[in-house]
């Protein structure tokens, strides 16, 4: 291939500075850059290995890739991944993971979403997506942990680290379980910076949560999550960004499992030490404008699961088809959100449909607290857009057209 050298340094300058969009080269600069580093290629009939440090790969939006195992984007490395490209994961321990220092772009486009599936169609039958980043964890004074994904180190100190974009994304029958203690994910992000893009990411038919934070500082918006095992909206050890336009809903035909995930939200500070300063400190996420419909079944029922010492702030809320509402844990919890500064400006405008308690909290005593002046009770909030309907944004690309409070099962 004839090579222009200037032309491909160019590229792979912008390549290693961009955010939101990719580069503004051709695909045969982009071949050209790939060629000239080290010919990296990949096969899309078995798709895993490593992407190494130094290459940026670019996927073939016209070929259907085959994930076969375990595929690495090492540190220093990108993988670009265009809009319409579909990726069928094996069953097993297969997952596309993102190393810190890493990057990935999917870049689809409401008219051409990326789709990851997998082959088994069921839930439960792959990994999913794991993105490791440089933002802090509470987890050490240093924000550093290892992933229980993939076992790599993530975290550090740089709160706005960027490993990319993600948008227009489906991830469909993630959540396979990798042992007796650890299931995958739909979407799993690791200490994950603000300078990364999440937007417009439908999850569904998955066996565990749809996304988890762990740490870090991202922010994501217009998420769906529909039919999953477990929580819709997950996060732990002082994830601290907001999370905007979320629509998430249990599945009518999961609600007779023998013990349906339901959480809409499962929020923690840090498993092994509720009452942590490491790192970014305790959770203290922004989430606004979002829907949770689950069903009374199960121990579960809880819309928002507040748990293990976290903060945050939620406004414009809609809970729905649930035994209990906002459910408050530990004594930090519930003295944080009893808290004069807060009052109830950080549970703000809240909806309450069919919900069977709005608000529980007991202190680690068992003594049952009364929080309910807490929450700023809300009878006209729209939350994700059209209470608990599916709002216009979340429709068309995902392939849902419709979506209520029925479907989701009582």
């Amino acid at each position: 291939m004839k090579k222009t050298f200037l032309r491909a340094a160019l590229c792979l300058s912008l390549a290693a500075s961009i955010t939101s969009v990719v580069v503004s080269c051709s695909s045969s600069d982009v071949e050209e850059i790939i060629d000239g580093i080290n010919g990296q290629t990949v096969d899309p009939n078995n798709f895993k290995g490593e992407i190494k440090s130094g290459n940026v790969v670019t996927l073939d939006a016209t070929k259907t890739y085959k994930l076969t195992g375990k595929l690495l984007v090492e540190d220093g490395a990108t993988l670009i991944i265009p809009a319409g490209t579909k990726i069928v994961a094996d069953e097993g321990a297969t997952y596309l993971i993102v190393d810190r220092g890493g990057k990935i772009f999917i870049n689809g486009t409401a008219a051409a979403p990326v789709t990851f599936e997998g082959a088994a169609n069921r839930p439960g039958t792959w990994g999913g997506l794991v993105i490791l980043g440089k933002a802090p964890s509470n987890r050490s004074a240093a924000g550093t942990s290892t992933s229980e994904l993939g076992d790599l180190t993530y975290g550090g100190t740089t709160k706005d680290d960027n490993s990319g974009v993600i948008q227009y994304v489906k991830i469909k029958n993630s959540g396979f379980k990798y042992n007796p203690s650890k299931e995958f994910n739909g979407l799993s992000l690791f200490g994950v910076g603000s300078g990364t893009k999440v937007s417009y990411v439908y999850i569904y038919d998955g066996a565990d949560d749809g996304v988890e934070f762990f740490g870090g500082n991202v922010n994501a918006d217009h998420i769906v999550v529909l039919g999953v095992g477990d929580d819709s909206v997950d996060w732990t050890e002082g994830w601290q960004g907001t999370a905007e336009y979320i629509y998430a809903a249990r599945k009518k035909e999961y609600v007779n499992d023998a013990e349906p995930g339901n959480r809409g939200i499962e929020a923690d500070t840090q498993d092994t030490d509720p009452n942590t300063t490491f790192g970014n400190g305790a959770s203290n996420p922004t989430i606004k404008n979002a829907t949770f419909l689950g069903n009374v079944k199960g121990s579960e029922s809880q819309a928002m699961k507040i748990r293990a010492g976290s903060q945050g702030k939620f406004e414009n809320i809609v809970l729905s088809n649930y035994a209990t509402g906002v459910d408050f844990e530990t004594d930090r919890t519930l003295a944080w959100f009893q808290g004069a500064a807060q009052g109830t400006s950080y549970l703000k405008d809240i909806r309450f449909e069919a919900i069977g308690t709005n608000v529980k909290a007991k202190n680690t005593a068992g003594t049952t607290v009364d929080l309910t002046a807490a929450v700023a009770v809300s009878t006209t909030a729209t939350g994700a857009g059209s209470v608990s309907s599916l709002p216009s944004w979340a429709q068309g690309w995902t392939g849902v057209t419709s979506f209520t409070a029925a479907d989701a099962g009582n």
